[in-house]
């Protein structure tokens, strides 16, 4: 199909557009209208001229728009820098991307001021594109005198718009995107625990804060202050939470199109406190727990405190799992809230090594229990429907705890307790590391290991021994006054140094 210039005396089809019509009918602009009509026009539209007017068939512009779809005549703008070669080399002018200046005014008498007005792509809910004028105020005349320093700011504001990887604005808020896009395409293929996780923390902090906010519109500084204000009414690590769950529903928004960056991103948290770790059992303290509890949680604290398992992954534990020629059990599943899992990280599905007398410990609690099969529970329910349930086990150990005297005490703890024993008995960190089943040993190091009393004497006995023998046999009492100068501390102070 190629554009005609009928003149006025050829056949009128009945149905014809003016256009008006045209740019209604079909969405486009006028001036889109316009630059297809000129006589110098690339790639002209059909039309019929019927005196000074322009008349427009619809089936022929249908037909010129689907076949400019299949072939958009832009598609190589970006590659040949806005000019095409054809017919021998010779050039010819492509058609560019939408570029637009705006325009300004100024506003008031008493204070006047500049104001700017730009046209902005909108994505609708729908999935439709429109276009929207803005309006942005510059600055007071005083601020910007001149109206080439007012257009020199609007620019910078259009900037993103004329960008050739600009992609229009989705009018769509994070309350919105949270519910119909990231809790029904990421969530649930995060582990049910991170889901609760998340959860708690949008339904608490995050959507009451930025739920009605516009996704386009929260910004950095935005962000950063609603970190701020949280981090002086909750725990640091709350605090961390809401900016972890944050930044995951920004990075899904950028994924999916909504968003050019994650405002979240760059975001600082405040300094992390000081805090102090629990303070572990001692030995006695557990003898007397285990003495205290009846079966089967005697058996479930003695497991985890050899063995260092998660509450989840030795609730979950079948005999199966069970190798008796190898001397281990295999971690391979996990539990929360009756629902079974993976473990948490790759290095989660592990063989735990146990001693020959643990072994045997564990053969006479499987003679307990003769009518259990290979694919039952260690540790089942009264009504033997399941595992016993993860909040039941903790309320019995703790009463039990508060009965002998200690004074606070999870299941967790004694994953730590695990851990200190082992680095207390010098047994290498990736070894640790294994049986614990981090997929970081600075996780065991820095989270899991506890200074326990025996260690901090012999750390304070040691570098007191050190410094005696470093004085030549002196006592403290035989330093005297010479305490403190230069003549009487040198060789003791060398000493402290190395």
């Amino acid at each position: 199909m190629s554009s005609c210039h009928t003149e006025s005396e050829s056949p009128v089809p009945k149905t014809l557009l003016t256009i008006g019509d045209l740019c209604r009918t079909f969405g486009v602009s006028s001036d889109w209208v316009y630059r297809r009509t000129r006589s110098d026009a690339l790639d002209p539209l059909p039309f019929l001229r019927i005196g000074r007017l322009l008349r427009f068939e619809v089936e022929q512009v249908r037909d010129y728009l689907k076949s400019r779809s299949r072939n958009p005549i832009s598609d190589n703008v970006a590659l040949t820098g806005g000019v095409a070669r054809a017919n021998e080399g010779r050039k010819r002018l492509m058609a560019r991307k939408r570029f637009q200046s705006g325009y300004i005014r100024v506003r008031g008498k008493h204070s006047p001021s500049w104001e700017g007005f730009y046209r902005e792509d909108i994505l609708l809910p729908d999935g439709r594109i429109v276009r929207k004028r803005r309006g942005r105020y510059l600055g007071s005349l005083a601020e910007l005198p001149t109206k080439t320093l007012a257009k020199r700011k609007l620019a910078e504001i259009v900037a993103e718009l004329n960008d050739v990887d600009y992609k229009p604005r989705a009018v769509v808020t994070v309350a919105q995107f949270v519910d119909n896009k990231y809790r029904t395409l990421i969530l649930p293929v995060r582990k049910p625990t991170t889901r609760r996780g998340y959860e708690v923390v949008l339904r608490q902090h995050v959507l009451p804060e930025l739920g009605t906010s516009q996704l386009a519109e929260v910004t950095p500084e935005r962000v950063q202050s609603f970190i701020n204000c949280k981090a002086g009414s909750v725990a640091w690590n709350t605090v961390r939470n809401i900016r972890t769950v944050a930044s995951a529903i920004f990075a899904a928004a950028v994924k999916y199109g909504y968003l050019k960056s994650n405002p979240v991103r760059s975001v600082e948290l405040p300094p992390e406190p000081v805090k102090l770790l629990p303070l572990l059992p001692s030995d006695e303290q557990l003898q007397r727990l285990l003495d205290e509890l009846p079966e089967p949680y005697r058996t479930m604290v003695w497991l985890v405190c050899i063995s260092g398992v998660r509450i989840g992954e030795l609730l979950a534990l079948r005999w199966r799992a069970v190798d008796w020629d190898r001397t281990c059990f295999w971690v391979v599943e996990a539990i929360d809230r009756k629902k079974f899992y993976s473990p948490k990280t790759h290095r989660s599905r592990r063989p735990i090594l146990l001693a020959d007398e643990d072994m045997k410990r564990l053969t006479e609690f499987r003679r307990r229990t003769p009518t259990a099969g290979d694919d039952d529970w260690l540790f089942l329910n009264k009504r033997g429907t399941g595992p016993i349930h993860a909040d039941k086990a903790l309320e019995k150990l703790q009463a039990a705890a508060k009965t002998v005297g200690i004074s606070y005490i999870t299941w967790h703890l004694l994953r730590h307790w695990h851990t200190t024993v082992l680095h207390d008995e010098g047994v290498p960190m990736k070894a640790a590391q294994d049986r614990l089943g981090h997929a970081d040993a600075h996780t065991t190091m820095k989270h899991y290991v506890h200074l326990s009393r025996g260690a901090e004497r012999q750390a304070a006995d040691a570098v007191s021994q050190h410094f005696r023998n470093s004085g030549d046999g002196k006592t403290w009492s035989e330093f005297g006054s010479k305490f403190g100068s230069k003549s009487g501390v040198e060789g003791s102070a060398v000493a402290v140094s190395s």
